[in-house]
């Protein structure tokens, strides 16, 4: 311990300011996390693009061919269009960092206050944003594919009456399922590469479209090949079954992020940085938890009674420091309890 605060002392010594450390650090954060929006509206912004193109080809073969199946198929995509419109909505409030006059948050006035904390604070809030809009996302999937289902159910009810299309159409449902394959591939990458949950929600709503394309190409193929009236109706049963489950992983995801869950594995490796501190006695207590598509974490310390502030907020640095520098966490709040020596 008398080693340690002969350390802290030298610090002291060069006149480290620690408010202007702290800042720093937040500002590599922001400029991290900004830098991954980018990327994320950049894919966002090439699946809408491809999702117009998929509807008109889909929406023009559709009424050349008589599909009604591939016309269904064409809105159920323009449809996956608004969904990521949802995601680019969350990603812009998310980037919104108050450079213009307008101090709020949907609405919502924020403090004004021109401080680095209150600023810090404001960008936080509009972090936790993606996480609201990624939740909205899954609740659309979720509808998208009980209408499917819906749909599914009551054309094998009265699947006699289905009409047989042209062969022409199934060209549409595989142009579409190759297209939104493509999307699905890149989103998915990415948004594992930079951590992104609006881009793997985005990703798992094309692999549902991707699928509901593909059961499309069935559909018409067996209708067209063996007369099978039926084969659109169960299709579409199969396909919204998918489109469901990937809804419901996306929903439970963004809701567990909004409560406030963290895997508890990964906690116990911050509490393991955090006690091997030298000043640190005991680790009381360790809470992480997501901020939009930041990791925040609250914890809590027992140290020497002694400790002045100035040698409490430099051991708070450091814990930021290594827990940033190995799992990547943009905060961390640390509360000390003091013990006193016996």
């Amino acid at each position: 311990m008398a080693l340690y605060r002969e350390a802290l002392r030298e610090k002291v010594g060069d006149r480290v300011d620690h408010k202007d450390e702290e800042k720093q650090d937040w500002q590599r954060v922001e400029k991290q996390q900004f830098t991954k929006y980018r990327a994320v509206t950049a894919g966002l912004v090439f699946n809408v693009v491809i999702y117009g193109v998929i509807f008109l080809v889909e929406y023009r073969l559709a009424l050349k061919s008589g599909a009604e199946v591939l016309k269904a198929d064409a809105f159920n995509n323009l449809t996956g269009t608004f969904s990521t419109v949802l995601l680019l909505t969350g990603v812009h409030i998310a980037t919104d960092n108050d450079d213009d006059d307008d101090n709020d948050l949907l609405g919502a006035p924020l403090d004004r206050q021109d401080t680095f904390y209150n600023r810090k604070r404001a960008q936080l809030l509009r972090f936790g944003i993606e996480t609201v809009f990624t939740l909205i996302t899954g609740i659309l999937m979720i509808m998208i594919a009980l209408k499917v289902i819906g749909d599914g159910l009551h054309g094998l009810v009265g699947f006699r009456t289905q009409r047989i299309p042209q062969p022409i159409g199934m060209v549409g449902a595989a142009i579409s399922t190759g297209l939104i394959l493509i999307i699905y591939l890149v989103n998915s990458l990415i948004g594992k590469k930079i951590g992104s949950a609006a881009l793997r929600a985005s990703a798992k709503d094309s692999l549902g479209d991707a699928l509901t394309s593909l059961g499309t190409l069935v559909a018409i193929w067996l209708m067209t090949t063996f007369r099978l009236r039926w084969g659109d109706a169960l299709a579409s049963v199969i396909v919204g079954a998918f489109v469901l489950i990937a809804g419901i992983q996306v929903f439970a995801e963004s809701s567990l992020n909004l409560v406030g869950y963290f895997n508890p594995h990964e906690e116990r490796k911050y509490r393991r940085v955090i006690a091997a501190q030298p000043a640190v006695q005991r680790v009381l207590g360790v809470a992480a938890h997501y901020n939009g598509g930041v990791i925040i974490v609250d914890c809590t310390v027992a140290v020497a009674g002694k400790l002045t502030v100035l040698e409490t907020a430099r051991i708070a640095a450091t814990i930021k420091r290594q827990l940033s520098s190995q799992f990547n966490v943009a905060d961390a709040r640390v509360v000390f309890v003091p013990v006193e020596d016996e």
